[in-house]
């Protein structure tokens, strides 16, 4: 048997992404998700993830809208904004510009209000990957419970999609984190369909985290390309998931997993 992680990105940041995310969940594919702490749409979410009986993390992030424990030095501008889009962000942390103390301020900011908020954290990555930062490592290492932290390397991944930089802390990362076996999701987000879905899904490993983004947003480049809604449809097809049934892959929630 595969235990399969389906962790849907972007939650919280709006509501008709966190619809999309919900219905997936209905449909009995999506069991985990990571919500931006400090998106608008966050509170609202959680309280109807909860219902949903969703495995909720945090996804960490430094792109967008206003930092929680901000303005910072160097992670915001003077008004507590972001840097982003984020290939500012990951120039900036490639360049080592970045205070690292403020890095670990923020996370732990992140992650004290969705517990505020009344989720406790199971698992964490990154809008855009900034989970992979050293200082956001060392923060998230020390967590009460060791989250599970997404290892954001795959074989069919395009290239160049990381920055040099990016990939050699992700492999730290996968060195020193409770992870899964394997990760993917790169070549669902560029062709939704329940057959690639299928496709991505490894032989021969006993857990696999697949990163999916469902819904459309409004104003967000990547998230409002169309394919974000074939993800939504090719989630919720019935036929998805009695294919998984059939070749004995589970969908399961990182909170299920006993503890490192």
């Amino acid at each position: 048997m595969i235990r399969l992680f389906v962790n849907a990105d972007d939650a919280g940041l709006a509501a008709s992404t966190d619809d999309a995310i919900l219905a997936c969940a209905e449909a009995g594919i999506v069991r985990c998700a990571t919500v931006v702490a400090n998106g608008r749409t966050a509170p609202a979410f959680v309280r109807r993830a909860r219902d949903a009986g969703l495995d909720l993390g945090l996804h960490f992030n430094l792109t967008e809208g206003v930092a929680l424990g901000g303005p910072y030095a160097t992670l915001t501008d003077g008004t507590g904004r972001f840097h982003g889009p984020k290939s500012e962000v990951w120039r900036r942390a490639a360049a080592g510009e970045f205070d690292g103390a403020e890095v670990e301020a923020e996370a732990s900011a992140q992650w004290e209000r969705l517990r505020a908020l009344g989720a406790e954290p199971s698992h964490v990555d990154g809008h855009n990957h900034v989970h992979l930062f050293p200082a956001a490592r060392r923060f998230f290492g020390g967590c009460g419970g060791r989250p599970h932290c997404r290892i954001p390397l795959e074989r069919i991944a395009p290239p160049g999609y990381l920055p040099a930089a990016f990939r050699e802390w992700a492999l730290a990362l996968g060195r020193e984190a409770r992870r899964t076996d394997r990760f993917t999701g790169y070549a669902f987000a560029r062709l939704p369909t329940a057959y690639v879905f299928l496709l991505c899904i490894p032989d021969g490993v006993a857990t696999v985290e697949f990163m999916v983004h469902p819904g459309s947003r409004p104003g967000a480049p990547f998230a409002s390309s169309p394919s974000r809604d074939r993800e939504r449809d090719a989630l919720c097809l019935p036929v998805l998931r009695e294919a998984l049934d059939r070749y004995g892959i589970l969908p399961s929630r990182f909170a299920d997993l006993p503890c490192a």
